[in-house]
């Protein structure tokens, strides 16, 4: 989420805080070192690669190489300073955006007195999902650029020549003509992939409690749900309290975060103690999580079912904004602006 490191290609940004207690300020994590193995870039890779060798074809379920490092980032096999976060890590860029991109800060637990109630930390999900639908909405909006006054894919505009081309800026949901079409997006789908994918893992929806411990603060009672949430369908409108479980919880979330909550977290869940941010994750599709210093992964199967729903629902996202671009602009010029942003060379690949 908020990273302690901040990495844009080759170049470092460290900030580091001294604390007493253990810190984990990331989510899923966006580059590769010191804890963070880079899991959002693995998750979005994981969920879009095309088969080694095959070009993406109709209906486009996968992007090619330069497009998907430029959505995934180029953490594999470098440490810290090496790569760049692509565009499904650009929320924990420098200027990293606040809670609502990570879902988080939206807590509830039953109990007598706990200082959040129910409406209360639905309200802070609805921001979230409000956040996200904008992401999503600006990814929608970039895609008319990518074609030229003759309704053709435009050079400029939808062709990618660098894995790390993309430029991801600060960038607020009307600023969508400072960067290529395909970029933009390339950034508003990324940003809105990076807050379902950490949804899963700072929230109890598909995890489990410690059977060895009693419900309390430092162990919510977990959802176990193998479905993907239903108010993560971004095109949808209006509000989600229907839809959202009466136990659903997020996590507090403080720079200095631990289990026993500090300043405004203090008698809340924390983000310490629901996240399920670290573990590793293969391109094959094998999960393992990392139980130090992360308790909800003490549980077996906590981090495998995060980054499972995560995998999912960023698939379900890429299914829904191809309908939306279709609905929105029609099926010949729809599936032309869905081809340019699945291709690698889509001048020739999408006549």
């Amino acid at each position: 989420m908020y990273l302690s490191a901040v990495i844009r290609k080759n170049t470092i940004a460290l900030v580091y805080f001294s604390t007493l207690t253990t810190c984990h300020p990331e989510p899923f994590g966006t580059w590769n070192g010191l804890g963070a193995r880079n899991e959002h870039e693995m998750i979005t890779r994981v969920a879009f690669q095309c088969a080694k060798g095959t070009k993406s074809q109709p209906p486009y379920d996968c992007f090619e190489p330069i497009t998907l490092s430029n959505l995934a980032g180029t953490h594999i096999g470098k440490i810290l300073g090496a790569g760049d976060n692509g565009m499904v890590g650009s929320p924990d860029d420098l200027l990293p955006e606040g809670p609502e991109a990570h879902c988080d800060d939206a807590d509830f637990l039953d109990i007598p007195g706990y200082p959040v109630n129910r409406a209360q930390a639905t309200t802070q999900l609805q921001a979230c999902v409000d956040h996200l639908r904008m992401r999503f909405s600006q990814a929608v909006r970039g895609a008319p650029r990518l074609l030229n006054t003759e309704n053709v894919l435009a050079n400029e505009q939808a062709v990618l020549t660098d894995e790390n081309e993309c430029d991801h800026k600060w960038r607020d949901e009307e600023d969508n003509t400072r960067d290529k079409a395909k970029c933009v997006t390339l950034e508003g789908f990324g940003r809105a992939l990076h807050g379902i994918q950490d949804f899963y893992a700072h929230s109890n929806w598909g995890d489990l409690s410690n059977t060895a411990q009693s419900i309390s603060v430092q162990n919510p009672p977990g959802l176990n749900l193998s479905h993907s949430a239903p108010f993560m369908d971004l095109r949808a409108t209006g509000s989600i309290a229907e839809q959202v479980p009466f136990h659903l919880s997020t996590g507090c979330y403080v720079l200095v975060d631990s289990a026993d909550g500090k300043f405004k977290c203090r008698d809340r869940v924390t983000h310490h103690s629901m996240n399920k941010d670290h573990g590793i994750v293969e391109l094959d599709g094998r999960f393992q999580g990392d139980p130090d210093g992360v308790p909800r992964n003490e549980v077996q199967g906590n981090f495998e079912k995060a980054v499972a729903l995560a995998i999912k629902t960023s698939r379900e996202q890429w299914t829904n904004l191809r309908s939306e671009i279709l609905r929105e602009y029609g099926a010949e010029i729809g599936n032309k602006m869905i081809c340019g942003l699945a291709s690698d060379n889509p001048i020739a690949d999408c006549a």
